[in-house]
C-alpha cells in the first residue's frame, strides 16, 4: 500500500532521533569533564544555609512511614534552619497515627490532615501554602531514605540564583530482589547516571525527581506550582521551570535509598502509571515547547524529546507491525536494530559509572524480556490516557 511507505520512514526518523540522542547522552556521561562545557560546581562549603521546608505527602503508608522519618531525624541540616510538614493524604490506616507521633516530638515539625483524597500535587500546594517563609522547598515521598548529608548537598545547588530545582540520586535499595528489582534499577542507573548526568553536564536541563528534590519558592509560585491532577507533577515541572528561564541541577551526591516493586505485577502497575502520566504532560505542555524562542534550539529540541516520554516505545510496536506485514522493503532494519541494542549500551555505561556488584552485572540477561514488557506497558499506558482513566494516587506495594 502506497500510504505505507511515507509512514514507515516517519517511524524510522521518531527511532533514529532518539537513538541519536541516547548516544549522545553516553559519550556525554562518559567523557572527562575537561571536554565539556564549564557548569557551576557545587560546594556545600561554601553555603550560607538557607531557611528549608521539607514537605512529605503520604497516603496509606503506614509500613514505609517509620524508616523515612528515621531518616529525616538525621539530616544534618541546620535544625534552625530546618522544618518539617507532613502532609497526610487522608490516609485509611496508621499513617496518621505516625506522623502525629513524630510532629509531636518537636516544634518545628507539623502535620497537616487532608479531609478526603486530594492526590500529590493538590497536598504539595496545601503544605506550600501553609509553609510560609522559606525559600526553599525539599520533597521526600514516603519511601525515601535520604542520606545524613543529601539535603545539605541538594540546597547547595541554589546557591546559584539561576536554579529553580535540583534532584539528587534515588538509589535503589533492593536490586538483587528479583529480576523485576533488578530491572527497574537498570532504569534508574540509565536515567539518572546516563541521561540525568549528562544533560547537567551539556546544559539540557536536567528532569526533576519526584522526590529527594528540591525548589526555589519563587520559581514554583512563578509557573503555577504543582499542576493539580497531574500523574507526574515533577514531569510537568520539568518542562515548566526551563521554560519559564530556571535552570534545573542534578546533584548525584545527594543520595536517597527507596525500594523498587520486585514482581511484575507491581512493575506493570508503576509504569503504566509513569506512561499514562507521561502522555499527559506531553498533551498539557508539549504543543508549545518547539516555539518557545527565548530558549536555545537545542534545549527546545530535548524539552521536545522529554514531552514525548515513551514516543519510541510507540514506534518500535509500529515497526515490529510493518515486519510483521512482511513490509521489509518499506522499513530499514538497520535503525531497528540500533533502537533496540542502543538501551543495551546505555545500561553497560550505567553499570559502569556506578562500579555495579558482578551480581547485577549478571542480570542483564534479564534485560530483553524486560524491555519487551516496558514497551508493551508503554502501549497500555498510551491507552488509558487516551481514555482519560482517572487515579489521584499510587499506593505503594512494592512486594505485589
Amino acid at each position: 500500500m502506497i500510504f505505507l511507505r511515507p509512514g514507515s520512514w516517519l517511524i524510522a526518523g521518531v527511532l533514529l532521533f532518539f537513538t541519536l540522542r541516547r548516544w549522545l547522552f553516553i559519550l556525554a556521561a562518559l567523557c572527562s569533564d575537561r571536554l565539556l562545557p564549564d557548569r557551576p560546581r557545587l560546594d556545600r562549603n561554601a553555603v550560607q544555609w538557607p531557611p528549608v521546608v521539607v514537605l512529605v505527602p503520604a497516603r496509606n503508608e503506614a509500613e514505609t512511614l517509620p524508616d523515612l522519618l528515621a531518616a529525616l531525624a538525621r539530616l544534618d541540616y541546620p535544625p534552625d534552619r530546618l522544618a518539617f510538614f507532613l502532609l497526610n493524604d487522608a490516609s485509611t490506616d496508621g499513617s496518621e497515627a505516625l506522623m502525629a507521633a513524630w510532629a509531636a516530638a518537636h516544634p518545628n515539625r507539623h502535620l497537616i490532615t487532608m479531609p478526603h483524597n486530594v492526590g500529590k500535587a493538590r497536598a504539595l500546594n496545601v503544605g506550600l501554602a501553609r509553609a510560609a517563609g522559606a525559600e526553599i522547598i525539599a520533597v521526600y515521598d514516603a519511601d525515601e531514605r535520604p542520606q545524613a548529608d543529601a539535603l545539605c548537598r541538594l540546597v547547595a545547588a541554589f546557591a546559584d540564583v539561576r536554579v529553580g530545582a535540583a534532584s539528587g540520586r534515588r538509589a535503589v535499595s533492593n536490586p538483587l530482589d528479583s529480576p523485576a528489582a533488578a530491572y527497574a534499577t537498570f532504569e534508574g542507573l540509565v536515567h539518572q547516571l546516563v541521561t540525568m548526568r549528562a544533560k547537567d553536564r551539556l546544559n539540557l536541563s536536567p528532569a526533576v525527581l519526584g522526590a529527594n528534590c528540591a525548589y526555589r519558592r519563587t520559581a514554583l509560585k512563578q509557573v503555577g506550582a504543582f499542576r493539580p491532577g497531574a500523574l507526574l507533577e515533577d514531569s510537568d515541572l520539568s518542562l515548566k521551570l526551563p521554560q519559564a528561564g530556571w535552570q534545573i541541577r542534578f546533584v548525584p551526591e545527594a543520595v536517597s535509598y527507596h525500594a523498587v516493586p520486585t514482581t511484575l505485577a507491581g512493575y506493570w502497575k508503576q509504569h503504566t502509571r509513569w506512561a499514562r502520566g507521561f502522555n499527559d504532560v506531553a498533551r498539557e505542555r508539549g504543543a508549545n515547547i518547539l516555539w518557545a524562542s527565548a530558549l536555545p534550539l537545542s534545549l527546545r529540541l530535548e524539552l521536545a524529546a522529554f514531552a514525548a516520554g515513551y514516543l519510541d516505545r510507540l514506534a518500535l510496536v509500529a515497526a515490529a507491525g510493518l515486519i510483521l506485514l512482511k513490509r521489509w522493503s518499506q522499513f530499514p532494519l538497520w535503525v531497528m536494530a540500533a533502537s533496540l541494542l542502543t538501551p543495551l549500551f546505555q545500561t553497560v555505561a550505567a553499570l559502569k559509572l556506578a562500579s555495579a556488584p558482578a551480581a547485577l552485572w549478571r542480570r542483564l540477561l534479564w534485560l530483553p524480556f524486560f524491555f519487551g514488557i516496558d514497551i508493551a506497558m508503554a502501549a497500555s499506558g498510551f491507552w488509558g490516557a487516551v481514555w482519560q482513566k482517572p487515579q489521584l494516587w499510587e499506593e505503594r506495594r512494592i512486594r505485589q
